[in-house]
């Protein structure tokens, strides 16, 4: 496929082998038969090797394992870290006595890494650097805090003297995990002091390895060349895909094909780089622009993943990315020429919208090219303040702003009571006789049926503009809602709509599927792309993050008239 992963078996099968030697050495250490091969030795070793020799072969073990998989990202400071380990396994096993399993396992691995070193060329940036450094520091400063607080704690139950000097060699000794010189009288408080300062010393260790490997999010990068070619590829192909207008989000940064007739957005949130939708522009590049993606993925030590994709760009993914696919949902489009709200078949939709109308509700539909300046200060305040203190969600199928002035084509849609706005709808274009639903946001005082009447309202100007498609909301897993409710439905999916059930309680999954099914849609499915059935737990915690279902998100923007 590409040079970068030609040789990704080599990295891989590297990594698992150290897996196996860390749990090996891991459970060497702690065994019995360790602690009687180190008796031969302890009448030509100093006092306490024994303990010290226990605790590095344990930490060492736990370290391998960690380091195997930020090994298998390619990261180039797990290679480094991981060299110096198996040198310090290889000097264990001799002091071991001579273990030959584990020394031999060492040494060949350490040459093995070492003829393949250039594989390994993630490399973290400064920040995350000092981040771990920060980590470490902090640590330190809380092992000493805590095993100076256990020394003082007791009353007159040392044996020696005690000095401040001692008191730290103490902790220093306690961390690695040896005795110190000073010694509590009481069993009891000496078991609390070593357990706890053998603990410490272990998290002291692991906690900034693990911040180190960490892959670092890059700030989100995209120029204003990159914008205006993004834009152009719109213009000619932006009617294939309802959710490629998003690629304008301002934490995206972009990729290209090296024809630059193809582009990929992304976001990198927990060590996944996202990709969102279909790459943009000529179906013929993206192929090239999948290559790109996937190499600065690996050259990074991110996870690829292309997340909310189409059929055909899915297809391709498995064709060229070694991708495998799953269905996440369906997104919904509205057809307008099949849209009639006489049928009965649309009789919910029809209800409400009359039972709205005689609460003296009306509608205003615009472009942003027609609103003025107070106008969009106005929509801004209003949404900022129906929104309160919750996080501003969406990511695949969301643009971030509203009524923005650079934006001239969004499509407005407000819903008005008694001269009052109390809801609002954004959409942006899809392509030049579409649109996709991006911002529904609405009063807390407005009445149930504001929505439909706005989107009902949205297909009448559409009819009237020759708009023949409008993707509303995506639902997630909706054949396991609508199969899990049929009669006959097996054990295995009512028991995944229940879960599902459970946790729309938070995720509003059921209420969006419920909602887009009053409007007959046609149901598209999308699908997420990923490569290892094992990153699919990484990923689904990403792409939370991403829509800000879980922590929080702060957007930059570029008006004041902006979300934020």
């Amino acid at each position: 496929m590409m040079r970068l992963e030609g040789s990704r078996w080599k990295v891989v099968l590297a990594a698992r082998i150290l897996l196996l030697l860390g749990a090996v050495g891991l459970a060497s250490s702690a065994s019995r038969s360790f602690h009687r091969s180190m008796r031969l030795f302890m009448s030509t070793l100093p006092k306490g090797v024994l303990n010290l020799a226990s605790a590095a072969g344990i930490i060492v073990g736990v370290l391998l394992i960690v380091l195997s998989f930020a090994l298998a990202r390619r990261n180039h400071a797990a290679y480094l870290l991981t060299e110096l380990l198996l040198f310090v396994s290889l000097v264990l096993s001799i002091i071991k006595g001579l273990d030959y399993i584990q020394g031999l396992g060492s040494l060949i691995m350490f040459i093995c890494l070492f003829l393949i070193r250039e594989e390994f060329y993630a490399k973290p940036v400064r920040r995350v650097i000092t981040r771990a450094l920060i980590v470490f520091g902090q640590l330190i400063f809380l092992s000493f805090a805590i095993g100076i607080a256990l020394i003082l704690a007791p009353d007159r139950l040392f044996g020696g003297e005690v000095s401040i000097s001692r008191m730290l060699l103490t902790v220093v000794h306690g961390l690695v995990g040896i005795a110190g010189p000073v010694r509590f009288i009481s069993h009891r408080e000496q078991d609390i002091f070593d357990y706890s300062m053998a603990g410490l010393g272990l998290l002291t260790v692991i906690a900034p390895i693990l911040t180190l490997l960490q892959p670092s999010p890059p700030k989100p990068r995209m120029t204003q060349e990159d914008e205006n070619g993004i834009r152009g590829l719109l213009a000619e192909f932006g009617d294939r895909d309802s959710v490629g207008y998003f690629a304008l989000r301002e934490d995206k940064s972009v990729v290209w094909s090296n024809t630059r007739k193809a582009a990929i957005t992304y976001r990198v949130v927990g060590g996944c780089a996202l990709a969102s939708g279909d790459p943009i522009g000529n179906p013929d590049a993206w192929p090239q622009a999948m290559h790109a993606f996937m190499d600065l993925s690996s050259r990074n030590g991110w996870t690829p993943v292309g997340l909310g994709c189409s059929e055909e760009a899915g297809e391709i993914w498995v064709r060229e990315g070694d991708m495998t696919a799953l269905e996440i949902g369906d997104e919904a489009v509205v057809h307008v020429d099949e849209y009639d709200p006489d049928n009965p078949r649309y009789r919910n939709v029809r209800q409400s919208v009359r039972r709205i109308v005689k609460q003296n509700y009306t509608t205003e539909i615009f472009r942003t090219s027609e609103m003025t300046k107070e106008m969009r200060l106005l929509l801004t305040e209003d949404s900022k303040k129906w929104r309160g203190d919750t996080t501003e969600r969406g990511f695949m199928m969301g643009l971030g702003r509203i009524a923005d002035d650079d934006e001239p084509d969004l499509l407005i849609v407000t819903a008005k009571k008694d001269g009052q706005v109390m809801a609002i709808l954004q959409y942006v274009p899809w392509g030049p006789k579409g649109l996709s639903l991006d911002l529904m946001r609405r009063s807390p005082q407005a009445d149930s049926g504001v929505n439909e009447l706005m989107i009902d309202a949205t297909i009448k100007y559409a009819r009237e503009n020759e708009i023949t498609r409008i993707s509303l909301n995506f639902a997630a897993f909706r054949s396991v809602f609508e199969r899990g409710a049929q009669l006959g439905a097996g054990p295995i999916i009512r028991s995944w709509r229940g879960i599902l059930l459970f946790m729309s309680r938070w995720l509003q999954m059921e209420s969006l599927f419920r909602f887009n099914s009053k409007f007959r849609p046609e149901w598209v499915p999308r699908y997420v792309m990923y490569r290892k059935s094992s990153d699919l737990p990484k990923i689904g915690l990403a792409t939370m993050r991403a829509e800000a279902f879980i922590g929080s998100r702060t957007t930059e923007t570029r008006k004041a008239t902006s979300l934020g």
